[in-house]
């Protein structure tokens, strides 16, 4: 009986995949899809930018607390145990807390600060919701109807893999991104310029090569810096991510991986904004070790006289280019599991919010929009 019953629930799925059965019971187009991305990226870009820049810095500080341009002016207070090296720097235990940090920000740059890197946010948000989001929808409605994946299992393939390729076409310009939120405004070179500036400085940065040595190849290598820590962070977070929504979906409006039913606009919006909000912060915080290793990588090579993986002044380039898991397992051999979690309230509150506005934005203009 429970086998014909999940024989027949997986057809009626399948059915339901095939027929237009999305918010609005409309088959939407990939001009509305992409449009809908945009829009969904735009928004979530502005409203959460400044609890990026705060998780970028905390993440930043750990790495390299005594580093000039990453160092944010931030001293260890008098009662912080150091580390007992010969360089004064914090112990783990004393690292900035999120509302700290995001004082020292309005403080030393005023409250625009916050939303250093917009710019640069805006522009790798478009191509990277465009691609993903899409894909994902495509890809979910095509394994639950034409291959017959389970439909549990249907999300984290789909969302793994969109997210993969929005990763590779949006490596150079997330680089760039993380470096100038890293950094801040006023600080030495290119990454210290404001506005449009720096960005646009961090990518002809992260495009050249000195003297020219290595030709073509070394700059696309240098160009996608992070690739990999980043696919290791954004391929399990995409895959665990969908099947928490989906999950969350058919709770809450009965609906089935790849098989939408009809909902009005309350309830199109109410359903995806509390299944991007419990999904996106439950991931968001089991990833953060993944998020720190990615922020170190990216930003390492450009402050090459330090090391940011062991946070020292006089053990250079410790675990550099050996992997995420060697990577992972430096930062916790010599700071300890913590350093690990730099960072993970604000990357959790950016991710609940961020999952939240980008669903449903998406959602509710798919259901209105056709174009």
């Amino acid at each position: 009986f429970d086998r014909h019953a999940r024989i027949t629930r997986r057809e009626s799925v399948m059915h339901a995949a095939r027929a237009p059965a999305r918010g609005d019971g409309r088959e939407h187009t990939l001009q509305t899809r992409l449009y809908a991305a945009s829009v969904a990226a735009s928004v979530a870009a502005v409203v959460v930018n400044p609890l990026d820049v705060i998780k970028t810095r905390i993440q930043a500080h750990g790495a390299a607390r005594r580093i000039g341009a990453l160092s944010h002016a931030i001293p260890c207070p008098a009662s912080c145990p150091t580390n007992g090296n010969a360089v004064l720097m914090c112990s783990p235990s004393c690292e900035p807390s999120a509302w700290r940090m995001a004082r020292e920000v309005v403080h030393k740059e005023g409250a625009k600060g916050l939303w250093r890197g917009t710019g640069g946010a805006l522009v790798a948000a478009f191509p990277t919701v465009g691609i993903y989001l899409p894909c994902y929808d495509y890809a979910l409605e095509r394994l639950v109807a034409r291959c017959g994946v389970d439909e549990t299992l249907a999300p984290a393939l789909a969302g793994a893999g969109s997210r993969a390729l929005a990763v590779f076409a949006v490596a150079p310009l997330e680089l760039a991104r993380t470096r100038v939120m890293a950094t801040k405004r006023g600080a030495p070179g290119v990454y210290g310029q404001s506005g449009g500036r720096a960005f646009v400085g961090a990518l002809r940065e992260s495009a050249s090569t000195k003297g020219g040595k290595g030709g073509f190849g070394a700059s696309v290598r240098k160009m996608w810096t992070g690739v990999g820590p980043t696919l290791a962070r954004d391929v399990p977070y995409s895959a665990m991510y969908w099947v928490g929504v989906e999950q969350c979906r058919s709770a809450l409006g009965g609906d089935h991986a790849g098989a939408r039913k009809p909902h009005s606009m309350q309830e199109l919006a109410m359903i995806n904004f509390v299944s991007g909000v419990v999904s996106g912060a439950v991931v968001a915080t089991l990833t953060t070790p993944l998020d720190v290793v990615k922020t170190r990588v990216q930003i390492r090579d450009v402050y090459a006289a330090r090391d940011f993986a062991s946070s020292t002044a006089i053990t250079p380039k410790v675990g550099y280019g050996h992997g995420v898991w060697n990577e992972l397992t430096t930062v916790a051999r010599n700071e300890g599991i913590g350093a690990l979690f730099a960072g993970w309230g604000p990357r959790a509150a950016r991710a609940a919010p961020t999952g939240a506005i980008v669903l449903m934005a998406y959602e509710l203009v798919k259901a209105t929009v056709d174009v």
